[in-house]
């Protein structure tokens, strides 16, 4: 009967102690709540997140962030007047074209028509001047809505080639360069792109003078019997007139052209030499006139893009990665 009682006993005294145990014990385990949680170390999203990348411009001392150096260029390079989304397109083209011209920046870029042109914030107000203001908040706004976007073929930086205004038809690198490039083939324009002002440029040489350019002694019959052959694109791929042979490239060098979509014609009663181009530029990758005509019909920045570059991906430098470049693709539906 002592038993009974002695545990009895025993079983009132846990039943007492046990809650204080239970918890001590809890407060030494201490689980952390949203006012005692440890804080955790946070991403710095300023410096580990952006790719800090400077463009140093040949002739000059001074670097440039990337992102002012896009902005000089989009308004050297497009009028402030185009469509916002031509304006992005340009913004993630140039900024393509700059890190891949640079290797990232550890190279110098030429601030010209070679590569690419750059007006500095000085030159921009000399340009603009009461318009300045407005002007420069449309472009950086441009800028800024892209910031850090690229254009990638399999994983690489692509050849972002661009150029003021087409025949109708942009131009494929393999009948450019004879280098056939995935993402550089010929795709049409809208017929809207005739607003350039460059759309048709004419020139005039007497004979002497064109003799002199060439370096070679044509006659008029010669000149009246020029063969011109020309690509799919509409543009010239040769021309040949009795023993003399040039490429349309070569010719467009040495008269200076437009384009290389040009017509050759004697004009006999002015006894002048008549050259007619279609087009501005190379011709190669995205005709900027192009891309303001498809932002008018409704194409966003991304859209323009990939009309104009084949196969191509928007993705956005990151640091994390040894080319500054997130894997991972943008949206889809992103603008």
């Amino acid at each position: 009967m002592k038993k009974i009682h002695l545990y009895i006993l025993l079983i009132i005294v846990v039943l007492f102690t046990l809650p204080t145990f239970v918890t001590k014990y809890k407060e030494s385990k201490v689980v952390p709540t949203s006012d005692t949680a440890v804080k955790q170390p946070q991403e710095k999203k300023s410096k580990d997140e952006e790719c800090d990348i400077q463009i140093s411009i040949q002739g000059e001392d001074k670097k440039y962030p990337l992102e002012e150096y896009i902005v000089g260029v989009v308004a050297a390079e497009m009028p402030v007047s185009f469509d916002l989304e031509a304006l992005k397109a340009q913004s993630i083209a140039s900024r393509t074209f700059a890190l891949k011209r640079t290797n990232f920046g550890e190279n110098a870029i030429e601030p010209n028509v070679s590569a690419q042109a750059f007006a500095d914030e000085e030159q921009r107000k000399k340009d603009w001047g009461i318009s300045f203001k407005k002007n420069e908040n449309k472009i950086r706004k441009a800028v800024q809505a892209t910031k850090g976007q690229v254009l990638v073929y399999k994983d690489e930086l692509i050849t972002a080639m661009f150029f003021s205004t087409s025949n109708g038809q942009t131009e494929s690198a393999k009948s450019y360069s004879g280098q056939t490039i995935p993402y550089l083939q010929s795709v049409s324009v809208p017929s809207n792109e005739k607003k350039s002002p460059r759309y048709h440029t004419s020139y005039s040489f007497t004979l002497q003078q064109w003799n002199a350019i060439f370096n070679q002694q044509w006659t008029i019959a010669q000149i009246q019997n020029v063969k011109i052959y020309r690509n799919n694109s509409g543009r010239v791929e040769t021309i040949k007139t009795g023993d003399f042979h040039w490429s349309g490239r070569e010719v467009r060098e040495k008269l200076q052209l437009a384009s290389t979509d040009f017509t050759i014609i004697w004009d006999a009663k002015k006894k002048i030499i008549q050259v007619k181009t279609t087009g501005y530029g190379h011709g190669v990758g995205m005709s900027q006139y192009g891309a303001t005509a498809l932002a008018e019909k409704g194409a966003n920045a991304k859209e323009i893009l990939q009309h104009f570059y084949q196969q191509v991906k928007i993705e956005k430098l990151k640091k994390s990665s040894s080319l500054c470049l997130n894997s991972q693709a943008i949206d889809n539906n992103s603008k």
